[in-house]
């Protein structure tokens, strides 16, 4: 009797990847989407940056959101592209070794973007800046999941979801989430500046 794989497409028609085929190296043999702490139904785009252990056969997205429009260093509400697999009770950071605060509240009913709250400021941001859920809190405390690769194709969250990891590949830095701390933590990913 087999794992029980499934694999649901998501609708993303603009390419992440550069090159094809043997241009980019996925982690063998595919993964178990692990869902905990994500809602069923959402599209986990391609170029995502994923954490999987080779042991479990399970994989597991970092969570990321874009920043949509600028906040300043005091600020305790920052509002972010649609999106994001972020959820109250993350701590909410912009940088490695920055400051990592918990999330406190998620306002999206603004059709446009989504509004993150926490209790005491992770300071200035820019649109476009890429915040992440941090593994650690505090001023000077924000950390990284441990990343080893990006999601290959697009995938719908659901039980039993199939997933692909590449860990050598080439992407459009503009069309996923980018940062230098996340490009530091692939060194087997080149994130390209090109359009």
């Amino acid at each position: 009797m087999g794992v029980g794989f499934k694999r649901k497409y998501g609708t993303s028609d603009i390419p992440v990847f550069q090159g094809y085929g043997k241009d980019i190296q996925l982690a063998q043999g595919g993964f178990l989407l692990d869902t905990t702490g994500l809602v069923i139904g959402t599209v986990l785009k391609a170029g995502t940056p994923m954490t999987f252990d080779e042991s479990t056969r399970k994989a597991k997205p970092m969570a990321t959101a874009v920043v949509y429009e600028n906040a300043g260093g005091t600020a305790t509400q920052y509002k972010v592209k649609k999106g994001s697999i972020l959820k109250v009770g993350d701590n909410l950071a912009k940088s490695k070794g920055g400051a990592a605060y918990a999330i406190t509240a998620i306002d999206t009913s603004n059709a446009d973007y989504d509004l993150l709250t926490v209790g005491t400021t992770i300071g200035a941001a820019t649109a476009g800046d890429v915040l992440f859920a941090s593994t650690a809190t505090g001023a000077t405390s924000a950390a990284l999941p441990v990343i080893k690769g990006v999601l290959y194709a697009d995938a719908v969250v659901d039980s039993g979801e199939s997933v692909s990891v590449a860990i050598r590949a080439t992407l459009y830095a503009r069309r996923v989430p980018y940062s230098v701390d996340i490009a530091a933590a692939l060194p087997g990913i080149i994130y390209s500046q090109s359009m």
